[in-house]
């Protein structure tokens, strides 16, 4: 890859995908956005207990109670897919050997 800001760089050679080409190695905006929401959905479903005490102690406002049927709802969810004793065990074997 050519990068032509630098200020000892080569003239750009023919055929070179620069870093700012679409031959370049990076994602399309498109692409990026399903790989992070893939992530964002992974990190909520492990963490549906957590979520549910934060629910929890929420102070008391209007739409309060819909936040924690949605958490309780999300937890039961994770709760039926095993979800949360998968972490649970795998928290346990990654922090095997720790004192």
């Amino acid at each position: 890859m050519q990068q032509p800001w630098m200020p000892d760089a080569p003239p750009p050679q023919p055929g070179v995908p620069d870093d700012f080409s679409r031959a370049s190695a990076t994602l399309p905006v498109g692409a990026a956005l399903v790989v992070l929401g893939a992530v964002w959905l992974l990190l909520l479903m492990g963490r549906s207990g957590a979520i549910l005490d934060a629910a929890y102690g929420l102070p008391i406002l209007p739409g309060t109670e819909a936040l924690i049927a949605l958490a309780e709802a999300w937890h039961a969810g994770m709760e039926a897919l095993g979800v949360p004793a998968l972490t649970q065990r795998l928290r346990a074997v990654l922090s095997w050997g720790r004192a």
